[in-house]
């Protein structure tokens, strides 16, 4: 069903009931939530350009329409079907999903700010954080470097603040029924109460709940809107002005007392303007698209909307020290490359980035559609420079994530540790939101038994014997290579991790490993992957064991044999419970998969995810986890979602499998129905796990998958205060953050803040802090950006530039494991003033 491929990744899976704004997602009314609404506006301009693109004429009553969205199921099925048809690489599920959960998520990262939300009368800042936002989009879209991800969250994220002025304003109450056609410019069409102005009266029956705006600013055609605090430290709301209104906002107990203005549901205080308010909403949702569509022309807004795959990205370490096995890796990256090339490629990248690293410098970056381009260029690199051992990985992966499409593949090819391991939780950070895997080739003189020759910071080393490093975290691989014998074997495990792919099992240790897992209906391939970072594999014939549900025993085709890697491949396997065996000394990882693109249109997809929840929430509502989880946290949830389920639920377990795959712990969804989503609860272990899904349907079979990624809990987090940031000429902004320590023990906490623009210099700037066990610290990072604007000859231009920060956070502790997590925020840099006089006032 389209519903639960849509809802894979977050915030529309969640069981919503009321909010702070327009409902957030699925719940009650769902077509006239943030998530609806912005989904209906998706699904109604990608017809409109379909249509003025490529001719479509099935698609009229979509693309001309303006109502609310009653069945966004069939319109979407019927635009895929177009695209089908057309021949057209689209990414709408993952563009809607993206969007709309930039959109809920302002909820979770900015659920104080009255700009984001046009909370407090902020209608000038308000106003203007989405034309930042809007700017950026557009910035994102239109320059060299194409970001789409980031325009992608923008967007929905000034859309959230934009579908919240009809909310929680009285825009409708006096009886306006189009948009605000200047709310995106900075400025607000309509004269608004000031400060002195009281607005309502007190109201505390629901006979007047409906009418308690006063007279005065109704016949005078006053912009207002409600006040919110859910802190009872001291509300900020002038005597006379509105209420927001809801159970949590504790402004409803001064003057004016008693029930709000907001019409974020049928049944919110002012819930009889809701669908007008919605349908408004929807309106200047779709009039945004439509502007953003004829700013950045045809093509890059076609790359906004989907119609495009993911990056194909190749990072090469040229240092000297790799000069005896160059030759080998720019083999294997053109051999990638040509794989997808030519008309009837089973993979075509929307574009191919090359990020070559040295030391001390790295780059330049290569984006480029032409593929002979990338060829030429990788046929003529040459190795230079270096001198010491550890190299500048980070930042080669790093440029490269910063312009890739969502769900790359990166390759990476290296003999040396990562001298820039600061810049580690950052690189994470976007990889797992870009959700982009990293597959890691190392060259290396270490002896089969893995011994490494000297002893380095976890941070730097890069050869797969660390757990949680890079390529375990996003789900790839290390993998070894061998310059004497692995040239078309490793193209070939290349080529494979191209394809998405659902993983049924996964499991990294030495010994004797035995385990079951089942395979469900109309799978048509299996795959396993056995694999080995440092250690030679032997020969395939006593690799691993295959038992099937019959008991017969399986010999898999061997479809590539490495040095350190061996592919098999089952076709048409047997539906049931099967049994793997291996027994070796040495560590080794055995991953089952199912491609995706087998059997695609009757082969059951599942994503799985971990999720919090969202504060502005009054029930049970929750959004994917921006950061890593910490140990023994208990509000969290994990959220399955299927497509081609073959029939019911029954029942599901989630279990939390440790590396080799013994059981941490189980859980039972909290709630099944027919079709998904399934919800399970959550306490965080104290070690890394992945998650493994086991469904049972009603006809008896079973559906089990894992998640790809390893998680690895924590016991420091940082949180950052008043989002978003603003920064202008001649201030200094401080971030206010708090660095929490649940350990028992104190740790020394080193913190790292780098940012997109330099604004704090190419290595950003660190600080280190002793925090006691069970404890929080609090501080402050002062941002003055005039030096920086000299240096870029922007002061006093009319433009707003925008940039991201990540802090980032690590300490070992008494055991030597290395904890570490990370924020990453947003920031506007703007350079033009805007006032008072700029409002368009109207008599």
């Amino acid at each position: 069903m389209y519903r639960s491929v849509l809802l894979f990744t977050l915030v529309g899976l969640l069981l919503l009931t009321r909010s702070h704004c327009f409902d957030s997602g699925l719940s009650g009314q769902e077509k006239t939530t943030h998530f609806g609404l912005t989904e209906c506006a998706l699904l109604r301009i990608t017809a409109s350009y379909l249509k003025s693109i490529y001719g479509s004429t099935d698609l009229d009553n979509i693309a001309d329409g303006t109502e609310l969205c009653d069945d966004v199921e069939t319109m979407f099925n019927r635009i895929q079907q177009e695209t089908r048809r057309l021949g057209i690489n689209s990414k709408l599920r993952f563009v809607i999903d993206q969007v709309c959960t930039s959109n809920v998520l302002v909820n979770l990262e900015e659920f104080t700010s009255p700009s984001s939300h046009f909370d407090n009368e902020a209608f000038i800042e308000g106003s203007l954080l989405i034309a930042n936002r809007l700017a950026d989009v557009q910035i994102n879209l239109m320059r060299d470097s194409l970001s789409v991800f980031d325009a992608r969250q923008s967007f929905g994220q000034a859309m959230h603040t934009l579908q919240d002025f009809y909310a929680h304003s009285n825009w409708v109450e006096l009886g306006r029924r189009i948009p605000n056609p200047n709310i995106s410019k900075g400025q607000i069409f309509d004269l608004y109460a000031l400060e002195g102005f009281a607005t309502c009266s007190n109201c505390t029956q629901q006979n007047c709940a409906e009418n308690n705006i006063l007279p005065e600013i109704l016949n005078g055609q006053y912009l207002t809107s409600g006040y919110f605090d859910i802190y009872h430290t001291g509300s900020s709301k002038p005597k006379g002005k509105c209420s927001h209104g809801g159970p949590f906002d504790v402004t409803t107990e001064t003057d004016a007392i008693g029930f709000g203005i907001n019409k974020d549901n049928e049944n919110s205080d002012h819930g009889s303007y809701h669908i007008i308010a919605a349908k408004i909403a929807l309106v200047a949702t779709m009039q945004e698209l439509e502007s953003l569509w004829s700013t950045v022309g045809n093509d890059n807004f076609g790359r906004f909307l989907g119609f495009h795959s993911s990056s194909l990205v190749i990072v090469i370490d040229t240092t000297g020290s790799m000069g005896p096995v160059i030759e080998l890796v720019k083999e294997l990256a053109i051999a990638i490359i040509e794989f997808t090339r030519g008309e009837n490629a089973f993979f075509r990248p929307s574009n191919y980035i090359f990020s070559p690293f040295n030391d001390p410098e790295w780059g330049p970056l290569t984006i480029t559609t032409d593929a002979q381009y990338l060829v030429d260029e990788i046929k003529n690199l040459t190795v230079f420079g270096g001198g010491d051992t550890p190299e500048l990985y980070y930042h080669g992966v790093n440029e490269a994530l910063q312009v890739c499409e969502p769900n790359s593949i990166v390759y990476t090819f290296t003999d040396a540790p990562a001298k820039d391991y600061y810049l580690q939780p950052k690189v994470l950070a976007r990889a797992i939101e870009l959700k982009s895997k990293v597959f890691s080739f190392y060259v290396s003189p270490i002896s089969p038994s893995g011994k490494r020759r000297r002893r380095r910071n976890v941070g730097e080393i890069l050869d797969g014997s660390v757990d949680d490093d890079l390529a375990t975290a996003t789900g790839g691989a290390t993998i070894g290579l061998n310059p004497d014998r692995d040239s078309n074997a490793t193209a070939a495990f290349a080529i494979r991790n191209l394809f998405p792919k659902q993983t049924l099992l996964g499991i990294t240790g030495s010994g004797t490993i035995n385990r079951t897992f089942a395979i469900d209906a109309n799978i048509s391939r299996m795959q396993i992957d056995l694999t080995s970072s440092r250690s030679v594999l032997p020969s395939t014939s006593n690799s691993l064991h295959l038992i099937g549900p019959d008991g017969v025993s399986i010999t898999p085709v061997l479809t590539a044999d490495g040095t350190y890697f061996q592919l098999y491949t089952i076709e048409n396997p047997q539906a049931g419970l099967w049994q793997i065996s291996s027994s070796q000394s040495f560590s080794r990882t055995i991953e089952i998969t199912i491609p995706e693109t087998s059997n695609a249109s009757t082969l059951t997809i599942c994503r799985t995810v971990l999720s919090q929840p969202i504060k502005r929430e009054s029930n049970n509502s929750y959004g994917p986890l921006l950061t890593a989880p910490t140990v023994n946290q208990s509000d969290l949830v994990i959220v399955t979602s299927c497509q081609n389920l073959r029939s019911s639920i029954q029942s599901a377990t989630v279990e939390l499998v440790n590396k080799v795959g013994q059981i941490i712990s189980v859980s039972h969804a909290s709630n099944v129905t027919e079709t998904g989503p399934i919800i399970f609860p959550v306490l965080i272990p104290n070690t890394d796990f992945r998650m493994l899904i086991t469904i049972k349907l009603t006809d008896g079979s079973i559906v089990q998958r894992q998640s790809d990624a390893l998680i690895s809990p924590t016991s420091i987090l940082i949180s950052i205060t008043n989002q978003p940031y603003t920064f202008k000429n001649n201030s200094m902004i401080p971030i206010a953050f708090t660095i929490s320590n649940q350990a028992q023990e104190t740790l020394t906490i080193h913190m790292c803040v780098l940012d997109t623009l330099q604004i704090l210099g190419v290595n950003g700037t660190c600080r280190n802090y002793t925090v006691s066990n069970m404890s929080s610290i609090h501080d402050k990072l002062n941002i003055d950006i005039n030096v920086w604007l000299e240096e870029n000859h922007t002061r006093n231009v009319s433009n707003i530039t925008s940039g991201s920060m990540t802090f980032a956070i690590t300490s070992n502790n008494n055991d030597r494991k290395e904890l570490k997590n990370y924020q990453k925020i947003p920031f506007y840099i703007q350079t033009r003033e805007y006032n008072n006089s700029l409002l368009v006032i109207s008599a």
